[in-house]
């Protein structure tokens, strides 16, 4: 064989070599486009799922994440609410710091009131605050969505989600994991974090106690909502390269007629002060000139009626609730255990549920579970507990963000524990 002939042979050789090297490349998802992708992050929030729901019988699939991913006892903010809570997720921050101070406040500067159907733009941006969708979209070329999540559909520093659904009851926990998904799989501006907000079973065990019959089916409900959302992601080849983080914004507590203190009953005529709050935790603000009157009233009426009274400045240092100005002069706490409420709504059943007061109580603990690439495998915190901000860190950490000035209150001395080696 002459030269020109081997020169041709062996170049033959060589290409193909380089057309099977690349090809395998490009097959396996190595190739330099794919590793410039960013890192994929879903958080799901179930409100009020307390975090002994997760069994092998009632919540089959959560019970299996919780076996082969991450968990740890997590607890809320105080006040633990639902508007508070899942800003302080999305934030990292003390309620105190974002100023989402309760799902009823009153801003003295502002003049308004703010409750769950009367939100705007002007109650969320405080220029302290970053939402992980807004930090998310800050490194160029990425896209965030937020699915009825508190606070999502306003803007941060003159930006927003890119994607975001207002809150719709309508929408089932399958539909939204389906509007989730699309985001996800868009073929020209897809998703690589979405926030994506469940009202159930907090809504249920409301009327029917944590552990009632229509309760617990909105908890089975949500672990086939998880079953369904992995069952798509494995249809889009996802599963291998998404994290997952489930929780809750607190727990639930079961009360009754005897558990329960009605504070309209106690305080008949309320023309000396407004309240703000409705239960648990509220917020008293006397009229000018009473502010002494009003305070002695309440804590007289709170030795004997299960309840708590602080003057702002002596609310405990650990809730990280005073230095805001949404929070008001004098608060009430039930003591654990009871319910105070300015109501006289009649349950349907003869348990219901509420929550909003001391955040560390043991019926107050969250939903965590955590699965995915950058964490670890069947790996329990055993004991150790940490707070909802103290996945901001690590939320960081996994999407690979630079959050500049802003600072958080949460840490990661606890959540980095969770993370596989990078």
């Amino acid at each position: 064989m002459n030269n020109k002939k081997i020169l041709i042979v062996v170049g033959t050789i060589v290409c193909a070599t380089i057309f099977v090297i690349v090809l395998s490349i490009f097959l396996t998802g190595s190739y330099f486009g794919d590793q410039d992708e960013p890192p994929k992050l879903i958080v799901i929030s179930f409100d009020g799922f307390r975090a002994d729901y997760v069994s092998p019988t009632l919540t089959p699939t959560l019970w299996s994440l919780k076996q082969t991913g991450v968990t740890g006892r997590m607890f809320p903010q105080f006040i633990s609410k639902t508007f508070p809570n899942h800003f302080s997720i999305a934030t990292g921050l003390y309620e105190e710091s974002h100023g989402i101070v309760a799902n009823n406040m009153y801003d003295p500067e502002l003049n308004l009131t703010f409750d769950l159907s009367h939100s705007t733009q002007v109650w969320w941006d405080n220029g302290y605050s970053l939402p992980l969708w807004i930090a998310n979209q800050k490194m160029g070329n990425r896209k965030s969505g937020a699915i009825m999540w508190p606070g999502c559909g306003f803007t941060f520093g003159g930006d927003r989600a890119f994607y975001s659904v207002e809150f719709n009851r309508s929408i089932d926990m399958k539909g939204r994991v389906d509007i989730l998904m699309n985001w996800f799989t868009d073929k020209t501006n897809p998703a690589n974090l979405v926030f994506l907000y469940i009202e159930n079973p907090d809504e249920t065990a409301h009327k029917h106690g944590p552990f009632g019959n229509e309760t617990l089916a909105q908890v089975r409900m949500a672990d086939e909502a998880v079953a369904y959302l992995l069952e798509n992601l494995d249809n889009h080849n996802l599963t291998s390269s998404t994290n997952i983080i489930l929780v809750s914004d607190h727990g639930m507590e079961e009360f009754k007629s005897t558990t329960t203190v009605n504070l309209t009953e106690l305080v008949p005529d309320q023309t000396s002060f407004q309240q703000f709050g409705g239960s648990q935790a509220i917020s008293i603000l006397p009229n000018p000139g009473v502010e002494d009157q009003v305070y002695q009233m309440f804590n007289t009426l709170g030795k004997t009626n299960h309840f708590r009274v602080y003057k702002r400045d002596e609310i405990p240092e650990e809730y990280h609730y005073r230095d805001n100005i949404r929070i008001q002069p004098i608060l009430l706490e039930a003591e654990p255990g009871y319910e105070i409420a300015f109501s006289s709504w009649k349950h349907p059943d003869s348990m219901w549920g509420n929550h909003g007061n001391n955040n560390t109580q043991p019926e107050m603990e969250a939903l965590f579970i955590a699965s995915g690439p950058q964490f670890k495998d069947s790996f329990n915190l055993n004991g150790t507990s940490f707070f909802n901000i103290d996945l901001y860190p690590i939320m960081v950490d996994i999407l690979n963000l630079n959050v500049g000035n802003y600072k958080c209150n949460g840490t990661d001395l606890i959540t980095r524990n969770l993370l596989a080696e990078l």
